[in-house]
């Protein structure tokens, strides 16, 4: 896979952006999880052959088995998005009792949120609400396109965050049943910004999920946020610039706004 031409010059019609490692950043809790197995045990009623250590070791392992799921899609050109019923009754209940499945299945969609909000703590960068405000100021619209497990809960932290009116559409790939890399999700945000993909500028953290889905989309730039340490430049395909964090970000709009952006290869920011 390769570029036609070079990332276009410029500031976007539409900054688009992805939600986990753009504009909040997670901090893992491994050891929430006990508590979690909890509660899912007392809510499949603690019934006979299911006990403590057996719910939290599923739980572990079907969520590993999904992301190796997501993994293998990575090269798919309209991979889909599993639903939250999936989740539990496919890939960690999978050899429950069938009344301890339908527990869990019934109320897959809460389940998934508290597992969401057990695993981990997610905080915003404050670069990043400067990146919105300035996309105001300058008439660029702007949205969310992410992959997610609980879209619900991605809004509820924008509302939460003061971001949500800065944001003209959210994009999820549970709501909408699709995932990057397939580039639907950012050809939904475009035309609800009412804009064309090659008028967008797309950020994400990841070179085969946000990367190519950028490219397949047709955005006029793919924009990396990575840390200098976990850049790849093996990895291919690249992306057209590389910012290391929100600030990065920030000043890379600044300059396209200001006519003093004139590069727009990926080294101009590595």
């Amino acid at each position: 896979m390769r570029r036609d031409s070079r990332a276009r010059s410029g500031p976007p019609r539409a900054l688009l952006l992805d939600h986990g490692g753009v504009l909040v950043r997670s901090v893992k809790h491994p050891e929430r999880l006990p508590a979690f197995a909890d509660r899912v045990l007392a809510l499949a009623g603690g019934l006979r052959g299911l006990e403590r250590g057996r719910v939290l070791h599923d739980i572990r392992a079907g969520r590993a088995a999904y992301g190796h799921w997501k993994n293998g899609l990575a090269r798919s050109t309209a991979p889909r998005e599993v639903t939250h019923r999936e989740l539990w009754t496919e890939f960690i209940a999978a050899d429950w009792p069938e009344p301890a499945r339908a527990a869990v299945s019934a109320e897959a969609t809460e389940l998934c949120r508290a597992l969401v909000l057990a695993e981990s703590d997610k905080t915003a960068d404050p670069a990043m609400t400067e990146v919105l405000r300035l996309c105001k100021e300058h008439g660029i619209r702007t949205g969310v396109v992410s992959n997610t497990l609980t879209g619900s809960l991605n809004r509820e932290m924008a509302a939460a965050g003061g971001i949500s009116p800065y944001l003209g559409v959210q994009v999820y790939s549970d709501e909408a049943g699709l995932r990057k890399p397939g580039p639907q999700l950012i050809l939904l945000a475009a035309q609800a910004l009412s804009t064309e993909p090659a008028d967008c500028w797309y950020v994400g953290d990841n070179y085969d999920r946000d990367v190519v889905c950028g490219i397949r989309a047709g955005v006029g730039r793919t924009v990396l946020m990575r840390p200098e340490v976990r850049l790849e430049p093996a990895a291919h395909p690249q992306p057209d610039t590389v910012v290391h964090d929100g600030t990065g970000l920030l000043d890379l709009l600044r300059r396209a706004v200001t006519g003093s952006d004139h590069t727009a290869d990926r080294e101009d920011q590595a």
